[in-house]
């Protein structure tokens, strides 16, 4: 007979072995959901019990001579005990009547013989089988509930192992994946879980395996059209060799857990089907919890886009309308112009032009880089470069913005080469610079300074503006995000955050706190891991070229 087991199907191979546990609990379900591996050693407890009578007896032997014959029963006592808790009940009834007919044979006159001389005799029998029976009768359902106690204690630790992986399981496939190993070694059988489209897909007509695979897959749909369990050792589909029950949520039936066992004899047990039943109960909690997980952040990330779409709308549409306006306001008295306007006015609508234009440029390579930074396409190219020629460029492409404001440059000349994109980095200075210049009153200066602090390049830029106000130290850097000192000024709110994803792109930090004497500083760290190339000397250089 094959396995119903097929290809596509969430197959599982026991686990030998749970952490915490002396014996596996494959091993112990065996025993309490087996008890065909109970009546395989019946043979050899009812021996070893006659082993032990046949022991009380030489000790009886040796004790007859100093002792009179009732005490001689303690003796048989003793061994109807210690078989009832080596082998339990039936072993412990069938070693009290052994020795009393032993008793009898080997110590009662005549000796030899069962016939009894003295009728006393019989009371002592029957007092002595009652109290021998009663005795082991006791100790073995006294042992039969410790080892169940015992069992107990060992399925609920399997569980919770079983609950503690379903519940660090995120997705459904994790889910899945945690209880075919745990269930597999915990029924000591191999497991499936098949959802509701699993067995929609499903041919109608039995499967290449044989009829039993046939049964196998009739009984899983049984479980799932009816909810109840089916299969081997149920009133639904019983010729079918695996235990099918449903994965029952709290919105309907989400699929079907399959047990099939490797010892058939132990799958017939009805106590069976309720564990498998608490089992599936539990899978089918943790699935429903792990796909409503799976909804909560499709949903979410379906809200933050919708979010930043609208932000973007809301923060972009006035920005790109101004310059726009500016612009065709501009060329559009330029072009009406008949010859009426003066040089200085034509030079200064086609300024506006210029100054408008170049805003929408910056406003649009912004909204790019963002959109770069957040699909993953930005690729920080680091090569070790001199800092101060960075902030040079950085700082000639913004003279034509920053005017007669004032620099305070700290640089020290001996400062190393710096790993990082040159490129990229420049934008994150031009954009500090912007930040720093946009929100100072006019005049007051902008302070710069680098220095290298450990194993990391420390950059600071500094302005006297308002300040933030608090709690916007960390939302400055969101996209959008505009503080309240933005008021009445241009801007999409984007500078800050392309800053911050540069940043981090480079493994560096970026932060904003406030400046002694009223302002804001934002430190930008970047590690500096590695040795730069060595550089030649420049007079070296020279006598090289010279000789040449």
């Amino acid at each position: 007979m094959s396995a119903p087991p097929r290809r596509g199907d969430h197959v599982a191979e026991p686990d030998p072995a749970p952490e915490g546990s002396p014996v596996s609990s494959g091993a112990v379900l065996r025993a309490w959901l087996g008890p065909g591996a109970r009546r395989a050693s019946a043979t050899r407890a009812y021996g070893v019990s006659m082993l032990i009578v046949a022991a009380s007896t030489a000790l009886a032997a040796v004790m007859r001579p100093h002792f009179e014959l009732s005490n001689l029963t303690m003796v048989y006592l003793l061994g109807v005990v210690l078989c009832a808790v080596a082998f339990g009940r039936g072993p412990a009834i069938a070693a009290s009547v052994l020795s009393v007919a032993v008793f009898n044979f080997t110590f009662v006159p005549p000796r030899f013989t069962f016939r009894v001389s003295d009728t006393q005799y019989l009371v002592t029998f029957a007092v002595m089988l009652v109290v021998a029976v009663v005795i082991g009768t006791l100790t073995a359902w006294l042992r039969e509930q410790v080892d169940f106690a015992r069992r107990r204690e060992q399925i609920t630790s399997a569980l919770y192992r079983l609950h503690r992986d379903l519940s660090a399981a995120a997705t459904p496939t994790g889910v899945v994946e945690s209880a075919r190993a745990r269930i597999a070694g915990l029924l000591d059988a191999e497991i499936v879980v098949r959802t509701s489209a699993d067995l929609d897909n499903r041919a109608a007509s039995p499967a290449s395996g044989g009829s039993c695979e046939g049964a196998d897959l009739a009984a899983a749909r049984a479980t799932l059209e009816k909810g109840v369990p089916a299969g081997e050792g149920t009133p639904l589909f019983p010729e079918a060799r695996g235990l099918h029950a449903p994965l029952q949520g709290t919105t309907g039936t989400l699929g079907v857990l399959s047990a099939y066992a490797r010892t058939p004899r132990g799958a017939r047990d009805p106590d069976r089907v309720h564990l498998l039943q608490a089992l599936a109960g539990q899978v089918a909690l943790a699935l429903e919890r792990g796909t409503l997980a799976e909804e909560a952040h499709l949903a979410r990330m379906h809200a933050e886009t919708e979010r930043s779409r609208s932000a973007l709308l809301s923060s972009v549409s006035h920005d790109l309308r101004t310059p726009l306006a500016a612009i065709t306001g501009a060329a559009s008295s330029l072009r009406d112009d008949t010859g009426v306007m003066s040089g200085a006015t034509r030079r200064e609508l086609a300024e506006t032009i210029a100054e408008e234009a170049q805003r929408l440029n910056r406003l649009i390579g912004d909204l790019l880089e963002m959109t770069r930074l957040e699909s993953g396409a930005l690729r920080v190219r680091k090569e070790w470069h001199s800092f101060e020629e960075i902030v040079g460029a950085a700082l000639a492409r913004l003279e034509p913005r920053l005017g007669r404001r004032p620099v305070q440059l700290v640089i020290p000349e001996d400062l190393p080469l710096v790993p990082l994109d040159d490129v990229l980095f420049e934008l994150v200075i031009r954009n500090l610079v912007e930040n720093a210049d946009k929100y100072s009153p006019p005049g007051q200066p902008i302070a710069l300074e680098a220095a290298i602090e450990g194993n990391a390049l420390r950059f600071e830029v500094s302005d006297r503006g308002a300040g933030l106000a608090p709690g916007e130290q960390q939302r400055v850097f969101e996209k959008f995000f505009r503080g309240a000192a933005a008021s009445g000024r241009p801007g999409a709110g984007l500078g800050l955050a392309i800053c911050r994803g540069i940043v981090e792109a480079h493994d560096g930090t970026i932060a904003a706190a406030f400046r002694e004497g009223g302002g804001t500083t934002f430190t930008v760290r970047l590690p500096r891991e590695g040795e730069p190339p060595p550089v030649e000397d420049e007079a070296v250089e020279t006598d090289v070229a010279r000789n040449a």
